[in-house]
C-alpha cells in the first residue's frame, strides 16, 4: 500500500523546494532538510525508517569559486520509480561547458554516489536547466549536484 501512494507522489512533476537564496547560491531550507539525508543508500518504499519527500529536491552548486551558473528553479532531475519500489538519495560532481547561446554542452559525470544510480536524469535535468547570461561560452564548470528522493523519519 505504501509503495502505490509513493507511486502517485514521485509521479508528479519534481519542483525543487520554494526557498530563500543566499550569497554563493545557498538555499537555506535545502540546508535544514539535507541534515537528516543519507547519500548513496537505497530504501524501499515500505522502510518505516524514512519520510518521502512531497517534491524531490534537485540541487547543482557551483564549486571552485564559480558564481552560479544554472538558474536553480529551473533545475529537475527527472527519476523514474524503480519497480522495486526502491528510493535512492545521490550526490556527486558534475563538469560542463555553456555554449555562447547558453545551452549546456559536453557533460561528464566526474563523481556519483552511487554511482550510475541517477545518472542519467542528472546529465538530462542539468542539459535542460536555464543558463545564467553571465556563464554563457564557458568551460569547465563544475557542478556539486544532490538529488533527494526521501529523508530519514524524525
Amino acid at each position: 500500500m505504501a509503495c502505490a501512494h509513493a507511486s502517485l507522489i514521485l509521479a508528479k512533476p519534481f519542483l525543487p523546494l520554494k526557498a530563500t537564496l543566499v550569497s554563493g547560491g545557498i538555499v537555506i531550507s535545502t540546508l535544514l532538510l539535507v541534515a537528516g539525508v543519507q547519500f548513496g543508500v537505497t530504501k524501499a518504499c515500505n522502510d518505516p525508517d524514512i519520510e518521502f519527500l512531497d517534491e524531490p529536491i534537485s540541487i547543482a552548486t557551483s564549486i571552485e569559486g564559480k558564481s552560479s551558473i544554472l538558474e536553480p528553479s529551473t533545475i529537475r532531475f527527472n527519476s523514474s520509480l524503480p519497480s522495486a519500489c526502491a528510493l535512492t538519495n545521490t550526490e556527486g560532481t558534475v563538469e560542463f561547458d555553456v555554449s555562447n547561446e547558453g545551452k549546456v554542452i559536453n557533460l561528464k559525470i566526474l563523481s556519483l554516489n552511487p554511482i550510475r544510480i541517477h545518472s542519467r536524469a542528472i546529465l538530462g535535468g542539468l542539459k535542460k536547466a536555464k543558463v545564467l547570461p553571465n556563464a554563457f561560452g564557458t568551460v569547465g564548470n563544475k557542478v556539486h549536484v544532490k538529488y533527494i528522493q526521501f529523508k530519514k523519519r524524525t
